[in-house]
């Protein structure tokens, strides 16, 4: 996958009324837009960059300004336009409702500044020269009073109000004869001295609102630990337990990981100083308004603590999308104690387990253009009690994964059979249980852990009176299938083998047995096609490889939902050529629709060219899409994830289209035409005459990959790269798109 690529000149953090009508959390909704588009949204990049004042930009050259112009307005709307920010969601209006309240009476700041909702699990805070707050649902899931939020929104005002951005890129590009590790540390003293600006004086902007200075800084330390969960709970051992499964409490006698966060770090060329002189310089500030806790009037309300769980259950959501499983579990575990009703947890946690499920039977990548997971999945090292719950995963078996996960996703669904998800999740479960070598139903035992203890008592007894059921009486086979299933040869059962107990109703569940035969029958046939092809040739089996690869884009797609693409045009140092993006951007919506119509393709779009005719239901659409595609792409061979498959089926109903297709597209102009080949090929000029037009068209580098998805089932159907020396004309853009919807149209084994 192309990678995304964005500058971003924006001063990062130290680092409710209408929007509480949302449902109980039992029956959680993830975040969406709400209500009218603000403007911020509504308004083309190239329309933000025109109609920029400018007036806060005298102090640079015009070159200069037009760069910090183009490109601080395009980072922004990657930010706002990439699927993470909503507007009109409880979090946002309970954000700017406090931002209004900090700088009520200021008339230089009243009505300028705008908060939306950064969806991800980085603590973190932003503000942009435009007026705009983003921040972060992980932030707000860790902070624990209004007081502490109040005095990040105040660092991030202050940074508005001061102009930190503005200053820190014309320092930035001042014209010094230093060298580069001088500029570095430069730089970094001059970031940190605006960040310990913005504490001070928001000091006084807190004071003011009447918070409670003993909670400013408590919000070092919620910054410090940020990287732990967002609450740090003893993990129970009986937590497994049901009465089907039983965990013995051995398997949870791990050593907590220590916490090693220090407050005093080396800060030498970082961006913010070391938390230790934040604290210190706030507490001095602090010190200077003696009537402050005398004249406190602000108490935290419920709609903090409201609005604060509400970003812990994004911060499962961000988790489960992002693929760490182990995160998602310790926040479900906390999150359960207060709501252990909730469906959106039960959903969430099924997801999780299948994403456990499916690293036993994880296939290898091959390709080596396809963006691999495993870079991202290495080994987490986690501190404190989420270590615990890691160690117990860790310690599992292969068998031990998938029973577990077969047993909380199986009670999900038994708890409410009418749960589209629940549902799904149990079908995916069963998949990837039939594809591994490690799972064999008939291994497991068809009496539970209590059943089976006292069963072996009776065994015991019988055996004290004589009776021939005596260890020493079972044959070989008896004992070896005994112990398979963990039962010892004294009649005693192997706890380290307790998960061979744990699925015993599931396997006298003769729908659910039904089922898993069925795809066991599909997995056996496929292991057959496997099998004979093992058995080709190396030429044939060469032939058939080539022809899969044909034929797996003939897809006879008559119609289609073409989603927003990836377009960059980058320069030689990899920035973005913001205007140059825009013109191939809608250059390939251009020929898109052309070539569609030519071959009788029949296309719907979800994209951002008309913004100004966007509604938030199509916003959340968008959304719905960029969040699903990112999750589907990440490791389509591999994934099993199902959660969306609700959501895509009504965007599939809505728009009329059972596939999705999304592009990324990314050109650079970067000719090898060093000073010294141009006067060495000048000199030489016959050799030059075939020199140069060769290095100047083989300059151009195009990159694109097309992504087909099913929004049936959520599979990606097609993952097809192209890398070619061709230039982002027309001509060349057009013919790869027709390209690819020729192969699209057609149907397979027709050639």
């Amino acid at each position: 996958m192309i990678k995304r690529i964005r500058i971003v000149f924006l001063c990062s953090l130290l680092g409710v009324s209408q929007g509480m009508a949302q449902e109980d959390f039992n029956h959680y909704q993830p975040l969406c837009n709400k209500g009218p588009v603000p403007v911020d949204f509504s308004v083309s990049t190239l329309n933000k960059i025109k109609q920029d004042g400018k007036e806060d930009l005298k102090s640079l050259n015009i070159k200069k300004k037009q760069f910090f112009v183009e490109q601080i307005n395009y980072s922004i709307d990657e930010i706002l336009f990439s699927g993470n920010v909503t507007f009109g969601d409880t979090i946002s209006h309970y954000l700017q409702k406090l931002g209004d309240k900090l700088v009520a009476g200021n008339k230089e700041l009243e009505g300028k500044l705008r908060f939306y909702t950064y969806n991800s699990t980085d603590a973190n805070a932003f503000s942009t020269r435009q007026g705009i707050v983003f921040v972060t649902t992980g932030l707000i899931a860790q902070l624990t009073s209004e007081a502490q939020l109040a005095f990040v929104l105040s660092h991030e005002i202050i940074h508005f109000q001061e102009h930190h951005v503005l200053d820190l890129f014309e320092y930035a590009t001042k014209e010094k004869f230093y060298s580069y590790n001088e500029r570095t540390r430069f730089l970094s003293n001059y970031s940190r001295e605006n960040e310990l600006e913005a504490d001070w004086m928001a000091v006084k902007m807190v004071h003011d609102a009447g918070y409670k200075s003993s909670e400013l800084n408590k919000t070092f330390d919620v910054l410090l630990y940020s990287y732990l969960p967002f609450e740090e709970m003893k993990f129970e051992k009986t937590y497994f337990n049901t009465a089907e499964m039983y965990v013995p409490e051995m398997y949870f006698d791990f050593k907590r990981t220590e916490i090693s966060a220090k407050f005093r770090y080396n800060d030498y060329l970082m961006s913010h100083p070391n938390l230790a002189k934040r604290k210190e310089q706030v507490a001095e500030q602090i010190a200077k308004f003696r009537d402050w806790d005398g004249n406190m009037l602000y108490k935290d309300s419920s709609a903090f603590f409201y609005v604060r769980d509400v970003a812990r259950f994004e911060y499962v959501l961000n988790k489960v999308y992002e693929e760490e499983p182990v995160d998602a579990l310790y926040a479900i575990y906390i999150l359960e104690k207060k709501y252990p009703e909730s469906v959106f947890l039960s959903n969430y946690k099924s997801q999780a387990w299948l994403d456990l499920m499916k690293t036993v039977v994880q296939k290898k990548k091959s390709d080596y253009y396809t963006f691999l997971p495993s870079a991202k999945r290495k080994m987490k090292y986690y501190e404190g009690q989420i270590s615990i719950l890691n160690q117990f995963l860790n310690a599992l078996p292969k068998q031990g994964k998938l029973a577990m996960g077969l047993r909380v996703i199986y009670d999900a669904y038994q708890k409410d059979t009418t749960n589209l998800v629940a549902e799904k999740c149990l079908q995916t479960a069963m998949q990837i249980l039939v594809k591994s070598d490690d799972f064999d139903l008939s291994k497991f035992s068809e009496r539970n852990y209590a059943q089976t203890l006292a069963y072996l008592s009776e065994k015991r007894k019988a055996a004290t009176m004589g009776e021939k059921t005596q260890p020493d009486e079972l044959d070989k086979y008896a004992v070896i299938e005994n112990q398979s299933k963990g039962m010892t040869d004294g009649f005693q059962i192997d706890s380290s083998k307790f998960y061979m107990y744990g699925i015993a109703d599931i396997i006298r569940d003769s729908s659910f047995m039904a089922k898993f035969k069925l795809h066991n029958t599909k997995n056996s046939q496929l292991e057959k096609k496997n099998d004979e092809f093992n058995l080709m040739t190396d030429i044939e089996q060469a032939d058939l490889e080539s022809q899969k690869y044909d034929e797996a884009a003939h897809l006879k797609m008559d119609s289609v939902l073409v989603f927003q693409p990836a377009v960059f045009e980058t320069t030689r140092s990899s920035g973005i050529n913001v205007c140059k993006t825009f013109k191939t951007r809608d250059l390939i919506f251009k020929e898109m629709a052309g070539n569609a119509a030519d071959l009788d393709i029949h296309v719907k779009t979800m994209n951002l060219q008309k913004l100004d005719t966007l509604n938030a239901d199509d916003w959340n659409n968008y959304a719905l899409l960029q969040r699903s595609l990112t999750r589907a792409i990440s490791d389509h061979e591999n994934d099993f994830f199902v959660l969306d498959v609700p959501d895509l089926n009504r965007v599939k109903n809505q728009f009329g289209a059972g596939k999705l297709l999304f592009m990324e597209y990314q050109h650079a102009y970067t000719p090898d035409l060093h000073f010294g080949n141009v006067v060495l090929f000048t000199v030489l000029l016959p050799v030059g005459l075939v020199y140069f037009p060769i290095e100047i068209l083989s300059g151009h580098r195009s990159d694109w990959q097309f992504y087909v998805l099913n929004l049936q089932t959520g599979e990606v159907l097609l993952s097809r790269a192209y890398y070619a020396n061709e230039p982002s004309t027309k001509h060349f853009i057009g013919s790869r798109l027709y390209g690819m919807l020729n192969q699209l149209k057609q149907a397979k084994n027709e050639n």
